[in-house]
C-alpha cells in the first residue's frame, strides 16, 4: 500500500515537472503543421503591388484570413507613391529596410501639415501602432526630395485605413473620433554606436538585438547573428509553440534548419540563404541540429506573435519541448 502511494506521488511529481519545463504530453500534441520555406528571389513580381508609373513593385510572402499580409517591396530611385496624403490605420504594422533608404513623413497630430521626415536606412526596424499618422507629401514627391530607392519588408495586420484629405478615397470623417494619436517606433540596427549586439541567452553562441518586446500584448521582434562555422551547443531537443506564429527572414549568410512534419517523421534539413522567408505556424516542429549550421555566418529577423499574427492576443507562451524518445 505504501509503495503504491509513493509511486503515485512520484508520477504526479514527474508530470508537474514536465509541465513546468514545457514538455508536451501525448494528449496535447494533437495535429501538426509544417514550416514553409520561400526563396523570395525566385518569386515573380505581382501586378497588384505595382506602384505608380511602375516605379515600385512587390511580392506577397504571407497572408491570412483576418486580412493580414506581408510584402517584399522594391522602390526605384525617383519612385512615386499612389497615396500622398496624411493617413493612419486602425491596426498595427511593422517593417524592416533591407537595402537603400525609405523616407517617410511622421505627424504627431492631425493639425500638423509638414511633419518630420524620417530616413529609414538599411537595417531600420519600424513598429507602428494603430492611429499613427504618416504619409508622403505630394510637393516633396514632385521634386523627388524623398524618393531614393529602397527594398523593404512590410507587414500589415489588416483593418481600415483613414486619410485626413477629403479628396482621398480613404477619407472618412470618422477620423475625428480618434481621442489620441500615437507614434511609430524606429530602431537603427545597422549602426553599432547606436545599437550594440548582445549575447543571445536563448541561442548559445549567437548575438541578438531587441527590436520590439510587447510580450503581454503578444508581439516580439529580434535580430539574430551567428558567426561563420557556428554550431549549436545547447540541448538538442525538438520544440514548438501551441498557438504562437513566427516569421523569419534571412538578411545575410546561410543557416541550416531541421524541421519535422510530426514527431514520428524523419527530420528534414533545409539550408536557407539571404532573402529566404520562413513562415512558422503554430504546432510546427523545429530542432537545432548537430555540427556546423552556418558556413558564412548568418543574420536573420525573427518576429513572434502570440496568436493569429495580430497584436493584442498575448501573452506570448513559452516554447514546448517534445519528450526525448
Amino acid at each position: 500500500m505504501m509503495s503504491s502511494l509513493i509511486r503515485y506521488k512520484f508520477s504526479v511529481f514527474i508530470l508537474a515537472l514536465m509541465f513546468s519545463l514545457g514538455y508536451a504530453s501525448a494528449e496535447e500534441q494533437g495535429s501538426w503543421d509544417s514550416m514553409t520555406f520561400i526563396d523570395v528571389n525566385a518569386l515573380d513580381w505581382e501586378p497588384m503591388w505595382t506602384g505608380l508609373k511602375g516605379t515600385s513593385r512587390g511580392k506577397k510572402l504571407y497572408s491570412n484570413q483576418q486580412g493580414g499580409f506581408m510584402l517584399y517591396l522594391e522602390h526605384d530611385h525617383g519612385w512615386d507613391s499612389l497615396n500622398k496624403s496624411r493617413h493612419f490605420h486602425d491596426f498595427h504594422e511593422w517593417g524592416y529596410v533591407l537595402d537603400g533608404n525609405f523616407l517617410i513623413y511622421e505627424f504627431v497630430n492631425s493639425e500638423q501639415k509638414s511633419g518630420s521626415l524620417y530616413d529609414m536606412k538599411a537595417g531600420t526596424w519600424m513598429s507602428r501602432p494603430p492611429y499613427s499618422i504618416h504619409g508622403h507629401r505630394a510637393d516633396a514627391m514632385k521634386h523627388q526630395r524623398i524618393t531614393p530607392g529602397a527594398i523593404q519588408l512590410a507587414f500589415s495586420e489588416g483593418g481600415k485605413s483613414y486619410s485626413l484629405d477629403p479628396l482621398n478615397s480613404w477619407y472618412s470623417s470618422d477620423w475625428k473620433n480618434v481621442p489620441q494619436f500615437t507614434h511609430a517606433h524606429f530602431q537603427d540596427t545597422a549602426m553599432p554606436q547606436v545599437m550594440e549586439w548582445e549575447d543571445a541567452v536563448d541561442l548559445p553562441g549567437a548575438s541578438m538585438k531587441w527590436l520590439s518586446d510587447h510580450a503581454e500584448d503578444g508581439f516580439r521582434a529580434k535580430l539574430y547573428y551567428v558567426p561563420p562555422g557556428w554550431k549549436y551547443s545547447g540541448d538538442q531537443k525538438t520544440h514548438y509553440y501551441k498557438k504562437a506564429q513566427q516569421f523569419y527572414y534571412v538578411v545575410f549568410g546561410d543557416l541550416t534548419v531541421l524541421s519535422q512534419a510530426s514527431p514520428d517523421s524523419a527530420p528534414k534539413t533545409t539550408t536557407v540563404k539571404k532573402d529566404f522567408f520562413i513562415n512558422r505556424p503554430p504546432k510546427s516542429l523545429w530542432t537545432w541540429g548537430e555540427g556546423k549550421l552556418s558556413n558564412r555566418g548568418a543574420m536573420w529577423l525573427e518576429v513572434t506573435y502570440a496568436k493569429g499574427a495580430r497584436v493584442g492576443n498575448g501573452p506570448i507562451e513559452k516554447k514546448t519541448t517534445l519528450p526525448s524518445k
